[in-house]
């Protein structure tokens, strides 16, 4: 018996041995090997992960190199832009109420150079949990002293709701909110979504106000859009601002139209949809206080059983974003393209003079 226990024991001892001898091995091999001609360590000294640097970021983010995300010989001649397209545009009267709790109205003409490098975008998702006034008072120019009818007239909700999935549309404009922020953000650009919080509740020109704080390069809301007569009808569109009663300015509408015809463009070359092209509004608050180009782009139909299905399904998501993205790179590219062009114009009137 003594004997049979004694056997046991030595291959027990081997066994630990031999299992300690491995660990030691694997450690021994596992940690970073040093590059003799690049540094040399004592022996004694821990081995320390080198951590890099962060990236010194601008005043809103990093510097974003548009070169490295799209061949300016893939751009059209036909989507040029003008950036001097009534640049000195007068604006008409504004009209201030004590009832408003923001103090920033679409009176200012886009500055498109004032963030030098950077590219800041504002995401807004369409509509938001429950309901709520829209605004107590609708537009800057409209007198609300003889208007007294605008006000809480308007209002948001959760918007249409998914005819397959039974999704509201406050729900699927987030989440592709939140996936474009995260995809832009990965490329340089900065992003502010005009509500982190799904649950906070924002009126249409206070979500402006978040564009016009940050001073953005443009907006971007989101929306699903519906049709009950017909649920054949599906595709994307594109609201841009039109003018009434002298605002927006005609500069900020002719960039959001620019902007909007290269996002439709990506958009259903990406995702397959119908393109259903682009409808100048009015009597929106969000677009009559925001003073940057502005769009409030309909991903698709709600009402519409594929276009449902599609916008709520992650991987379709995707190719949402990737289409919103490669439009949004596009506009970009175009402004960048036109400085650039400008900088050659005034560089060849200084030599002739």
């Amino acid at each position: 018996m003594l004997m049979r226990l004694a056997f046991f024991g030595s291959i027990a001892l081997v066994c630990v041995v031999a299992v300690l001898l491995i660990v030691r091995f694997i450690d021994h091999n596992s940690k970073p090997t040093i590059n003799d001609e690049d540094q040399t360590i004592d022996n004694n000294q821990e081995i320390v992960e080198q951590i890099p640097e962060p990236e010194i970021s601008e005043e809103h983010g990093p510097k974003l190199d548009l070169s490295e995300l799209i061949d300016p010989a893939t751009l059209n001649p036909n989507d040029k832009i003008d950036l001097d397209y009534k640049i000195d545009q007068v604006l008409p009267k504004v009209y201030y109420t004590s009832d408003t709790p923001y103090t920033t109205f679409a009176t200012d003409n886009p500055d498109l150079g004032s963030n030098v490098d950077t590219k800041v975008i504002v995401i807004d998702a369409g509509h938001q949990e429950g309901t709520r006034t829209s605004d107590v008072w609708l537009s800057p120019y409209i007198d609300p002293a003889k208007n007294s009818s605008w006000v809480h007239n308007s209002l948001l909700t959760i918007g249409a709701t998914g005819v397959s999935t039974k999704i509201p549309e406050y729900k699927t404009t987030h989440e592709i909110a939140e996936k474009m922020k995260a995809e832009l953000e990965g490329l340089g650009y900065t992003v502010y979504l005009s509500h982190p919080d799904i649950k906070e509740k924002l009126s249409g020109s206070q979500r402006a106000a978040v564009a016009n704080k940050n001073n953005a390069d443009l907006m971007i809301s989101l929306h699903c859009n519906s049709f009950d007569d017909d649920k054949s009808q599906s595709g994307a569109l594109a609201l841009v601002p039109q003018i009434w009663e002298g605002y927006p300015s005609e500069r900020l509408s002719y960039l959001s139209k620019k902007a909007a015809t290269v996002l439709l463009e990506e958009y259903n070359k990406a995702t397959g949809l119908k393109n259903r092209g682009i409808d100048p509004i009015t009597k929106s608050s969000m677009f009559s206080f925001c003073k940057v180009p502005i769009i409030l782009f309909e991903l698709g139909f709600s009402t519409c059983p594929s276009d449902d299905k599609n916008m709520n399904d992650p991987v379709f998501q995707d190719k949402i974003v990737d289409g919103m993205i490669a439009g949004i790179n596009k506009y970009f590219s175009l402004i960048e393209l036109a400085k650039a062009e400008e900088i050659i114009v005034d560089t060849e009137s200084t030599v002739t003079e």
